[in-house]
């Protein structure tokens, strides 16, 4: 399963020839289709292009018959999915992730792999944890693409029953108040097993699942940094449920969760801000990202735009020369929109996809430029 550590893995790969070949490839779901995934990947690589230097040319026809290979040994395994593949014959490089979600297609060379579909399968089909409770009993379940694992929550002691009367009624109140305090302290542990859950690992969104009267309860002892990551919540028979049925109905939760992140990121933009800190298009967010502006860079999910770069100063341009260190000094780069993205996440800024971002390209600046 792909996740940011492998983003950041994989942009630790540098080939100064511009010879690392980044594939996306859709694999049909029928095995007979696979036959012609070798002719489909030379094709987008002819449409894809990249820096294609004296190295990469001589290195791509090595780099193509490794991919062949692992779509030999591997593509029966990933029916169905956008599998992403990174080959570099030079430095030994293979590497391949079935995605959980399906992609534009496209193949190109470059410096380095080409990871930012990668960062839109990671926004829209997160890995998330899962907590199930009932009044005594708690299940969390991690939840990556199509695998589900299963880990036991606390389990409670038992308490007398709600129903014994004893002397006028006064037993049944202590028993009624033990119960209340024994589900407060049940579901404060289940708390606690979460939090240390999720510091562990990267930010995950968090579902929550259960009886009806169940699930409020438990929300309502949430801390802060749990209730910022719920993305919502779902109606189970604790006592009934498997793994397939709590990822099936976490699934639509989370899928819903992505969607009003979407449409709300998306109306945002949409409403032009007085104080200069919002701008569109691909030359101001050039600017920007020129001056570590950037604080939530909006990308749109698809297309390549071809551009430069400075070898002395980093600028990026759509031209070259424009950094006045001249034409020499400027390298051509595949796609200027990843250049863009991984120099705002190297500045501690955040990166989301859309399909249809303002001006094609979209950021918010933690301060005006000019």
């Amino acid at each position: 399963m792909i996740s940011y550590a492998e983003v950041e893995k994989l942009l630790s790969i540098q080939a100064l020839d511009g010879s690392v070949l980044s594939a996306y490839l859709d694999v049909p779901v029928d095995p007979a289709a696979l036959r012609g995934l070798p002719a489909r990947l030379s094709d987008l690589l002819a449409l894809g292009g990249g820096t294609a230097g004296p190295g990469a040319v001589r290195a791509q026809a090595e780099d193509e018959r490794m991919v062949r290979r692992l779509l030999e040994m591997h593509a029966r395994d990933w029916l169905g999915h956008t599998a992403a593949i990174f080959a570099c014959s030079q430095l030994g490089v293979l590497e391949s992730f079935p995605l959980p979600c399906r992609l534009p297609e496209r193949a190109l060379l470059a410096a380095r792999p080409h990871v930012r579909p990668l960062l839109v399968a990671l926004q829209r089909c997160p890995a998330y944890r899962v907590a199930v409770v009932d009044r005594r009993h708690a299940w969390i379940f991690s939840v990556a693409a199509e695998r589900v694992s299963v880990a036991a929550g606390p389990v409670g002691g038992t308490v007398r029953s709600a129903g014994f009367g004893g002397w006028y009624g006064l037993e049944a109140h202590r028993v009624q108040d033990r119960i209340i305090e024994f589900e407060r302290h049940h579901y404060r542990d289940t708390a606690a097993i979460l939090r240390q859950a999720v510091r562990a690992g990267e930010p995950e969104p968090l579902v929550v699942g259960g009886h009806q009267e169940a699930i409020p309860r438990f929300l309502a002892i949430l801390p802060a940094e749990l209730r910022d990551r719920l993305a919502g919540s779902f109606i189970v028979d604790p006592h009934t449920m498997t793994p397939a049925r709590v990822r099936e109905l976490s699934g639509i939760v989370i899928g819903d969760w992505v969607n009003r992140r979407e449409q709300h990121l998306a109306a945002e933009f949409g409403q032009q801000r007085p104080d200069g800190r919002t701008v569109t298009g691909l030359n101001a967010c050039l600017t920007a990202v020129g001056q570590n502006a950037i604080q939530l860079l909006v990308m749109p999910v698809g297309g390549l735009i071809p551009g430069f770069a400075c070898t002395r100063c980093g600028a990026l341009t759509s031209t070259p020369g424009e950094c006045g260190h001249g034409r020499a000094a400027a390298q051509q780069v595949p796609d200027l929109i990843e250049e863009i993205v991984i120099k705002t996440r190297s500045d501690g800024g955040e990166v989301t996809a859309l399909p249809d971002p303002p001006g094609g390209i979209a950021a918010r600046l933690r301060f005006p430029v000019t």
